[in-house]
């Protein structure tokens, strides 16, 4: 058993949160306990001024601890509905991105529901949680990731599931005879299960400990560029539905002859930001209220969880219609939109995958510049922030 020290503060208990090793979110190091979400976990409860402790144990104990109130939670766990009856799970803190292993390339092309199919996995692994509630048979399940890596050589078993980042930290352990073959199956987020009752007992910690995650959470996590593809390709099917709507194109029009100063540019910004903080938000109402930013609103119920927010800008970079409210009002300062400015028709620009604290799921902000099909010119630039997970959803086949 390692345990973390409890960070000190005066008059609050510490919080007890299990968990087990899991390359590379929890790793020890000569008895230290350490890792990606390790150092997620600090940051928040350095923010929050809260002591806690980390006990090291097996996932299973782990989640048994939780269920019979020996500890407050448990971590690092994907959303898994056998939990849910007693814990609660936080913002993703992390995510992982699961690939199918195998020495075939043909294997990878079957159905994993064929009975015929020899499929590892780890114990306790959220990817074995992921397929046991799918009804997928997993015929052998290690304790370890290497285990599996051996098996696959031995032809023990026809295929595995695993995340990406513990495989690059597994394989330089376990050498390869011949090199495996992948296919990507999905994202999946990492968070903290905390039980009901400690969270009746502290009803604003969750949404506290939520607050911080954003700007804990790694930034700027790279796309393939095969997941970059299928993003342009599935924005371009977009923008042929709707973003050359009529509402939408004249509010572009019309934004060309308003006032874009400079100061009154920076003005109506700190007006926004303003009233993102009162309870009286003329500004903001008025956008919201307008045919451009239902038409917006619309399209994100429609296609609900796909798009975290969309909003159009003009050229100078004001806001034109959102179907959310946005963290500020003027937009040409943000690297997202000055890249789709420089783009031509057609063009898509994909951003890299980030943390987005108001849906708390991770997102790629995705733009394209708008151009009039009357004359060509540009109009602005439509932002599109596009849920990894929904869009890179369950691909088991």
């Amino acid at each position: 058993m390692l345990t973390l020290p409890a960070v000190h503060a005066e008059e609050k208990s510490p919080v007890r949160l299990d968990t087990s090793l899991d390359e590379p979110y929890q790793v020890s190091v000569d008895g230290e306990l350490g890792g990606q979400s390790i150092r997620v976990l600090e940051c928040i409860f350095d923010h929050l001024q809260q002591p806690y402790r980390i006990q090291l144990t097996s996932l299973s104990r782990a989640r048994q601890n939780v269920s019979r109130h020996i500890a407050d939670g448990f971590f690092s766990s994907a959303p898994d509905n056998r939990v849910d009856g007693y814990a609660r799970l936080s913002a993703p803190l992390l995510a992982e991105k699961w690939y199918w292993y195998a020495l075939d390339a043909r294997v990878l092309n079957r159905p994993i529901w064929d009975r015929n199919l020899r499929i590892g996995a780890v114990l306790g692994s959220n990817s074995l949680t992921w397929l046991e509630a799918r009804g997928i048979n997993v015929v052998q399940k290690v304790a370890r990731l290497e285990q599996l890596i051996e098996l696959l050589q031995r032809e023990r078993i026809d295929l595995f599931l695993a995340d990406e980042n513990a495989m690059r930290s597994a394989l330089p352990q376990q050498p390869l005879a011949q090199p495996l073959q992948q296919r990507f199956v999905r994202y999946s987020p990492l968070g903290v299960y905390f039980s009901h009752d400690f969270l009746e007992l502290h009803p604003d910690f969750l949404n506290a400990f939520n607050r911080q995650v954003e700007p804990c959470a790694p930034r700027g996590s790279k796309l393939t560029e095969e997941e970059a593809d299928y993003l342009r390709q599935l924005t371009a099917q977009h923008l042929r539905r709707w973003a050359y709507h009529d509402d939408l194109l004249n509010a572009l029009r019309k934004a060309d002859a308003r006032n874009t100063s400079d100061a009154r540019i920076q003005e109506l910004d700190r007006q926004w930001l303003r009233e993102r903080l009162l309870e009286e938000k003329p500004l903001i109402r008025s956008l919201l209220q307008a045919p451009p930013s239902r038409l917006l609103m619309n399209v994100a119920e429609q296609y609900h969880p796909l798009f975290n927010e969309l909003f159009l800008s003009d050229r100078s970079g004001q806001l034109v219609a959102i179907s959310e409210i946005t963290s500020d009002y003027w937009q040409a300062d943000e690297d997202d939109y000055q890249q789709a400015k420089r783009l031509r028709p057609g063009e898509i620009h994909i951003g890299d995958i980030e943390y987005d604290g108001s849906t708390q799921s991770f997102q790629s902000k995705v733009s394209a510049p708008i151009h009039d099909p009357l004359d060509g010119h540009f109009l602005g630039v439509l932002s599109l922030g596009i849920n990894i997970e929904t869009a890179f959803g369950d691909s088991s086949r």
